[in-house]
């Protein structure tokens, strides 16, 4: 892979923003079970995406750690303690995840 550029980061951190960043939140704080339905779908299938993406390279973008790493980890390190029982994104735990 080539250096991460900027734009690309910012895309990542973008991607991953809504479906994963606030759909935690989207899901804790559904206020309908269409709403809360809509979030975990869409939560878990950005994780699922993004599980396959890692399986081959180790970085979200580029060969290094860049900002979209860092913000993806600061909702996956709360996930099995926090998201996954008390808002409800139950699905599955991340660290069922192979790549995650």
């Amino acid at each position: 892979d080539d250096d991460a550029t900027v734009a690309d980061v910012d895309e990542v951190i973008t991607d991953i923003y809504e479906p994963i960043n606030n759909g935690v939140y989207r899901a804790g704080f559904a206020t309908s079970q269409e709403a809360y339905d809509e979030a975990i779908d869409d939560l878990f299938d950005a994780l699922d995406r993004y599980d396959d993406h890692l399986a081959n390279q180790r970085y979200l973008v580029g060969d290094s750690l860049t900002e979209a790493d860092i913000c993806m980890f600061t909702t996956l390190i709360r996930f099995d303690q926090v998201y996954h029982t008390h808002f409800m994104c139950n699905r599955k735990f991340v660290h069922q995840y192979d790549n995650l």
